[in-house]
């Protein structure tokens, strides 16, 4: 079954230099990349102590940024897509994602295990959950997981660094953007991304926090 969408992607062209602006927000809008300075952050500046604070972050950039790059690569190559950072299919998404799925799990539980800050954790479950939503969807509907990457560290860092952290959501548009102009989604795939991120994501931040 295959969900329907009545919206499509983009059928426009657009110049070589507005492309290679796009594919560069592009890979900078992948959502290990985007989560990175967030953990850090949060590891860094919530830790009592610098040295855990330090600790903590090596645990999120393992298994926020080395684990789902790592695995996306191997399998972008597998599945044979000149974008190393990018499975294009959505039929090739499904192993890459339940990895991405347990790694974030086993982040969450070394950092819980090791009284890491707190939102530092139950922002690596929420990494884990809405994932695994995606996972669900995914075999159906290519929704997008760039727009759902921005949406979750764009929350925390609201959360964490209020007022100024709003300024995370700034990344959104340019993002959506260059998913839609390089014609890797729809704009209800985009759409219902960011939805699925920020649904979820409030609700386990309201329930963990």
């Amino acid at each position: 079954m295959v969900l329907h969408d009545p919206t499509k992607k983009f059928e426009g062209t657009i110049s070589p230099r507005t492309e290679r602006i796009a594919k560069i927000v592009s890979l900078l809008g992948q959502p290990p990349f985007l989560a990175l300075p967030v953990f850090l952050l949060i590891c860094l500046t919530k830790s009592d102590d610098l040295t855990d604070g330090i600790l903590y972050s090596a645990i999120c950039f393992v298994f926020a940024v080395v684990v789902p790059v790592a695995v996306t690569l191997i399998f972008s190559k597998l599945s044979g897509n000149e974008d190393r950072l990018d499975v294009v299919n959505k039929e090739d998404r499904l192993i890459p994602m339940v990895l991405g799925v347990a790694g974030y799990a086993a982040g969450a539980a070394i950092l819980y295990f090791l009284n890491a800050p707190q939102l530092a954790t139950v922002l690596m479950v929420c990494y884990a959950v809405v994932t695994a939503a995606l996972t669900i969807i995914t075999p159906y509907w290519k929704i997008s997981i760039h727009s759902c990457g921005v949406i979750g560290p764009s929350i925390a860092m609201a959360l964490t660094f209020w007022p100024w952290g709003l300024l995370y959501f700034l990344i959104f548009p340019p993002v959506v953007w260059s998913r839609y102009v390089l014609k890797k989604h729809t704009p209800l795939q985009l759409t219902m991304g960011a939805v699925v991120g920020f649904v979820l994501t409030v609700i386990l931040l309201w329930l963990m926090l």
